[in-house]
């Protein structure tokens, strides 16, 4: 027996019905609420902005304070020594002095001894304006003869070697005795220009006398650990 046909649906009563073709197409109005709450959240953003911004200038002002109370210390700072050989500090002008003192304390003593033995030899002497003169002569010539024998034997001097000072070329070699005798003649003719000469190293950038710059050479203070120098 065959089936019977499925029955109609019922009419219905709703009139017909375009669907749109633009189901996501917004209304042209803006609602004011959601216009207001942009507009807000706009300003909330420039604010947090404008406070950020005004964090990290106060942070960078306080750095820039601390790093000037920094320079403000007032504690001694150690400074560097000058140089005219990389490797090789210029002596300072106290212990050059304090090596000349102990070479003439040298001197002045060899010059007593032989003052007691020509005591002990040749009986009393006077000492007289005329004596006087003639000692100060000697003790000249001894500390003139005693300053050559180092130049000619190449050495410094026992006050050099005591305060641990060495002659050094610009080019950190050691000079040789030539360049010591043309060191010495400088450094007396600085001596005979009323010490200008000798009082140069006060002025000086680097810290050198007359007879430092005429005969290329100056003082620095031996290194405890030789081998740690090394000429270019």
């Amino acid at each position: 027996m065959p089936p019977e046909p499925p029955s109609p649906p019922p009419p219905s009563n709703r009139p017909p019905h375009q669907p749109s073709l633009f189901p996501s197409e917004r209304p042209n109005v803006i609602p004011f609420d959601s216009y207001s709450n942009g507009v807000a959240a706009r300003e909330h953003l420039n604010r947090a902005r404008r406070q950020s911004q005004a964090a990290a200038a106060s942070n960078a002002a306080s750095a820039a304070a601390r790093a000037g109370q920094q320079d403000l210390d007032f504690r001694p700072r150690p400074q560097r020594p000058l140089t005219v050989y990389e490797e090789a500090p210029v002596a300072s002008t106290r212990v050059r002095v304090k090596a000349a003192l102990l070479d003439a304390l040298l001197c002045l003593l060899g010059a007593a001894i032989a003052a007691v033995v020509s005591r002990l030899l040749c009986g009393a002497f006077q000492i007289t304006h005329r004596t006087s003169l003639f000692y100060g002569v000697a003790f000249a010539a001894m500390l003139i003869a005693y300053h050559l024998f180092c130049c000619l034997l190449g050495r410094e001097t026992v006050g050099m070697s005591c305060l641990h000072l060495q002659l050094l070329t610009f080019d950190g070699s050691p000079p040789d005795w030539r360049a010591r005798l043309f060191r010495f003649s400088a450094a007396g003719l600085g001596l005979g220009a009323v010490g200008l000469g000798l009082l140069w190293a006060l002025m000086d950038e680097e810290g050198l006398a007359w007879h430092d710059h005429m005969s290329k050479t100056f003082p620095t203070v031996q290194d405890p650990h030789p081998g740690s120098f090394r000429r270019k």
